[in-house]
C-alpha cells in the first residue's frame, strides 16, 4: 500500500480550525469532537488536542480490568501539561524501542522503519530493513522483560519504547524504565479478538509519528480489502470443517469462538470445529478427544514449525489418521519463516489481515479467486 506523503501538522491543524492557544495558557483539554472514534479496536481511543494526541490504552494484560493509561503526545510541553498522565512525549518521535515484532510491522506500515534503534528478540524479527540494521549494528538487541538491558536503553536515548502487557509481570521492568526516565507506552493489539481490530491499532503509530491521518488512510484501505474478502464467501453452502493447531505436552490447545483465529475462520467461510467453545481464551483438551474431532474436519491449518507432513508424522504418528492429513488438506501458517526462527504472520501478519483472509478462502474454496498463497502453504 502506498503510503500519503506528510504533510505539515500545523497545516493540518489549521485546516481543522483548531484554536492556537499561547505556551502558558495552553493545556490538554478534550471536547467530544476531538475523540477519533475506533470501528473495531477495543483497546484504545485517540483524542485531538490543539498541539497532539492523547492516547488512552485500557486493559493492557489479559484478566486486567478497570485499568487505564494516559499518554500525552505533544509538539511542546509544560508544566501544566504534565498532570494526569503516565507519560508526557514530544512528537513526532524520533527514536523508539520495540519490544513486539507487531510493533515493527505498524512503524514499518507508516514508514517510519528507520526510527527503530532498538528490539527485543533480534532473531525473530523479520522485517528486511531492520535486519540490515542489526547487521550493522545501527538497531541494537535490548533484550527481553525481565533480563532487558538497561544500560543500553540509556545509551540508546529512546524517545519511547512500546512495550506489551503480561499482567504483574511487567510492574517489574516498567518501573525500572521510569526511574531511568525513559517513556514507556503499551501496545495491546494482541489482546483484539477482531483481525481488523488488531491491524487498526496502526493508528495509535500513526499518531505518535505526526501522521495519524495518513494512518486512518491505510487502515481504510485495508478495511476495504478485508471486507471485500469477506464478502465473497459470505453465504456460503457447504462450508468446509476446520480443524487447527497441533499438541503440546500431551494437551491439545484450541481457541474460542471469539478468538482471533476462529474470527478469520468464520469471515474465510469456514466452520471451526469447535465452535462451541465460547470467549477468546484457550482450552485444553486431551489428544484423543481432539483427534475425536478432527475426524469431522476437511481442512487442517496452523500445524505448528511443521514444514512438510513427514514432519507431523515422525513427531505425532498418530496423527495421520486424519482425512485431513490423508488427503493431503494440511496448510501451515509458516510460508514467511527465517532461519533464526522468525515467522512473519505474526509479525506482518497483524497489518495485513486482509491476506490472511485471502489466504484462508483460497485454501477453503480454491476457486474462488485467483491469489497466490502469502502466509500459508499447503504440506506436501
Amino acid at each position: 500500500m502506498k503510503i500519503i506523503k506528510p504533510v505539515l501538522y500545523v497545516l493540518i491543524i489549521t485546516a481543522m480550525g483548531c484554536k492556537q492557544v499561547s505556551n502558558e495558557s495552553r493545556k490538554p483539554e478534550i471536547d467530544s469532537l476531538s475523540i477519533r472514534q475506533t470501528i473495531y479496536a477495543k483497546g484504545f481511543t485517540i483524542s485531538l488536542i490543539s498541539n497532539g494526541f492523547i492516547i488512552e490504552v485500557f486493559n493492557p494484560w489479559q484478566g486486567a480490568t478497570n485499568i487505564k493509561y494516559r499518554y500525552a503526545f505533544m509538539d511542546e510541553t509544560s508544566e501544566d501539561e504534565l498532570k494526569g498522565f503516565d507519560e508526557v512525549i514530544t512528537f513526532p518521535v524520533q527514536r523508539v524501542v520495540c519490544l513486539s515484532t507487531t510493533h515493527v510491522a505498524f512503524i514499518d506500515l507508516v514508514g517510519e522503519s528507520e526510527k527503530i534503534v532498538g528490539i527485543s528478540g533480534s532473531e525473530l524479527v523479520s522485517n528486511p530493513l531492520v535486519r540490515v540494521g542489526f547487521e550493522r549494528g545501527i538497531v541494537r538487541d535490548v533484550g527481553y522483560e525481565q533480563s532487558l538491558n538497561y544500560e543500553l536503553l540509556v545509551e540508546l536515548k529512546p524517545d519511547v519504547v512500546f512495550s506489551y502487557g503480561v499482567g504483574a509481570e511487567s510492574a517489574g521492568y516498567l518501573q525500572k524504565l521510569k526511574d531511568l526516565k525513559i517513556p514507556v507506552v503499551f501496545i495491546a493489539d494482541y489482546l483484539e479478538e477482531s483481525p481488523l481490530g488488531k491491524s487498526e491499532w496502526v493508528k495509535v503509530f500513526g499518531a505518535i509519528f505526526g501522521k495519524y491521518y495518513e494512518s486512518d488512510s491505510l487502515f481504510s484501505e485495508i478495511e476495504g480489502e478485508y471486507l471485500k474478502v469477506k464478502e465473497i464467501v459470505a453465504g456460503s453452502e457447504n462450508k468446509p470443517n476446520v480443524f487447527i493447531n497441533l499438541p503440546w505436552q500431551e494437551a491439545w490447545y484450541f481457541p474460542g469462538n471469539q478468538s482471533y483465529m476462529a474470527s478469520l475462520i468464520e469471515d474465510a467461510g469456514g466452520n471451526y470445529i469447535f465452535s462451541n467453545l465460547t470467549g477468546n481464551h484457550s482450552y485444553p483438551f486431551s489428544v484423543e478427544v481432539a483427534l475425536d474431532k478432527g475426524m469431522m474436519a476437511d481442512v487442517w491449518i496452523n500445524t505448528g514449525t511443521a514444514q512438510t507432513l513427514k514432519n507431523i508424522a515422525l513427531e505425532f504418528p498418530r496423527l495421520t489418521i486424519l482425512p485431513s492429513y490423508k488427503n493431503g488438506k494440511v496448510f501451515n501458517n509458516n510460508n514467511r519463516t527465517i532461519p533464526t526462527g522468525g515467522n512473519d504472520f505474526w509479525e506482518s501478519g497483524v497489518t495485513s489481515p486482509h491476506l490472511i483472509l485471502k489466504d484462508l478462502v483460497k485454501i477453503f474454496y480454491p476457486d474462488s479467486l485467483d491469489h497466490d498463497l502469502v502466509y500459508y502453504k499447503q504440506l506436501l
